[in-house]
């Protein structure tokens, strides 16, 4: 049911799959194309973080088609989600209860929906491997370190976030068995963070010898106020957050899930148990405390936030004050996830359509071609806007360079831009939504299309002088600068 939307449409209003479709394509035929050479190669460096998608998509492409293999992917993701929340919930609890299938409203979070697959894929091996730790709780001898050694280095290869919340739930876990046991049990906490070293020691080789930065980026929330104001909105959010990438289903679901399990904490009907309430807590502090950026990721704080939920719930218990049949529950909970699914499905069914005609216009540019992309303010879009990813399409449908292309300098991805192209690219790129739109003349004599989102078409006639608008609809304009002749041979 969760799942059912990913597969109804033909591209999923993902916000990264465009882009996760055009890099994994890249990296698939790069030796083979002498066009996307011009522009792209393989980093030197090919080991960090964030490559679970870059391993096993391309294996799964080779049966099927690209977009199916990244479908799949994302599946997988979460399942292992899920079921790893599961899992947890069966190492803290003791038993298997009908409560864990829970997990489940959660499975469409906005993470998910922003397309951060690779986190969502190492925080289910977190979760998998945070239950085989905790099931194994015995002194951590130099067999176990290793085992979960080897662990911890799996999931920095898959994201450095996942490797964090595995760390923080640890920690949570030792210390709320620290309470119940004698001095030795801080001893055996020391020897448990022994298992981080090796990942350690190949994040500082990693990114001491990669483009990567990994210290906090400036971000709009400083100041002690504004930034106590923008922790508090999280925690408001943070329900939302955890349910769906959706206002509507964020507030259908969001605020009563809420209510329900304030009430039925206050009534006693349900309790959490003592290394839920550590781990999701200490969670908690970790978003009250990371910046919104950096580390070499964006969300930094906001992405911990489905773990958070995700570890709160798998550590519920009915007590006997509990009037709640499990028959009621569980139809209470397919009938929540059920509505989730059908919301992501209406929205991204609207925006199927709209995708195609970005491709429409697309398939008019010439192989090679340099393609800037546009998105008006919000004081001059309409209803009708979209938010497709132009450039990564258009990789895909034969263009090569493109201007919002997902290829960040400072996340080790293997696919990179070259050298000459990588501040061209930054030119054009509108990541900051409080940012004007690039101004036309600039775009002009740099790339030789300009793809504009948005707004109605007196907005758009204001970035058309001398040039020919070859694609035209409601929603986005497609333009030809000049700088390429009709040949289709890119100029200067």
């Amino acid at each position: 049911m969760t799942q059912f939307p990913l597969y109804w449409v033909q591209y999923p209003d993902i916000t990264d799959f465009p882009n996760h479709l055009a890099r994994i394509h890249t990296l698939m035929h790069l030796s083979q194309s002498g066009t996307l050479q011009r522009y792209y190669e393989l980093r030197d460096l090919q080991i960090g973080t964030n490559l679970a998608m870059e391993v096993i998509v391309p294996g799964l492409a080779r049966w099927m088609s690209l977009s199916l293999a990244l479908k799949l992917f994302a599946s997988l993701s979460t399942l292992l989600l899920t079921t790893g929340a599961v899992m947890v919930g069966r190492a803290i609890t003791g038993r298997f209860s009908y409560l864990l299938l829970g997990v489940l409203v959660f499975a469409n979070n906005a993470m998910f929906q922003l397309g951060l697959l690779n986190y969502l894929f190492g925080v289910g091996v977190a979760f998998w491997l945070l239950s085989a730790w905790i099931i194994a709780d015995r002194p951590a001898g130099a067999r176990r370190l290793m085992v979960f050694s080897a662990g911890c280095v799996v999931l920095y290869l898959c994201h450095l976030s996942a490797l964090g919340i595995y760390g923080i739930c640890v920690v949570g876990y030792e210390l709320s068995l620290a309470r119940r046991r004698s001095l030795f049990a801080w001893r055996s906490l020391v020897l448990t963070l022994m298992q981080f070293v090796p990942a350690a020691i190949l994040h500082v080789l990693v990114s001491s010898n990669s483009a990567g930065s990994y210290i906090p980026a400036p971000s709009p929330y400083t100041g002690m106020g504004i930034s106590i104001v923008y922790k508090m909105m999280l925690v408001f959010l943070a329900p939302g957050i955890g349910v769906s990438g959706y206002l509507l289903a964020q507030i259908a679901i969001g605020l009563p899930l809420v209510l329900a399990l304030y009430f039925s904490f206050r009534s006693g009907a349900l309790r959490l148990v003592t290394p839920a309430r550590w781990m999701a807590g200490l969670l908690a502090i970790a978003i009250a405390l990371l910046p919104p950026s950096g580390f070499g990721s964006n969300l930094v704080d906001i992405r911990l936030i489905p773990a958070c939920c995700l570890l709160a719930w798998c550590g519920l218990e009915a007590t006997e004050r509990s009037r709640w049949m499990p028959s009621a529950a569980l139809a209470v909970i397919a009938s929540v996830v059920f509505l989730i699914s059908l919301e992501t499905t209406y929205e991204w069914g609207m925006r199927d359509g709209e995708y195609g005609r970005v491709r429409s216009a697309l398939r008019q540019v010439p192989g090679g071609s340099r393609i800037a992309t546009v998105t008006l303010d919000h004081g001059e879009t309409t209803a009708s806007s979209i938010s497709a990813h132009a450039g990564a399409w258009s990789v895909i449908d034969g263009s090569a360079f493109l201007s919002n292309f997902y290829i960040w300098p400072f996340q080790p991805f293997w696919v990179a831009y070259r050298g000459p192209y990588a501040s061209l690219a930054a030119l054009a790129r509108t990541d900051d939504p409080a940012a004007a739109p690039p101004a036309y003349e600039t775009l002009k004599n740099s790339y030789d299309y300009v793809l504009v989102f948005g707004g109605d078409s007196a907005a758009r006639l204001r970035y058309a002088p001398n040039a020919e608008a070859i694609y035209d609809s409601r929603s986005l304009r497609l333009l030809r600068t000049g700088s390429t002749d009709h040949s289709g041979v890119v100029g200067r």
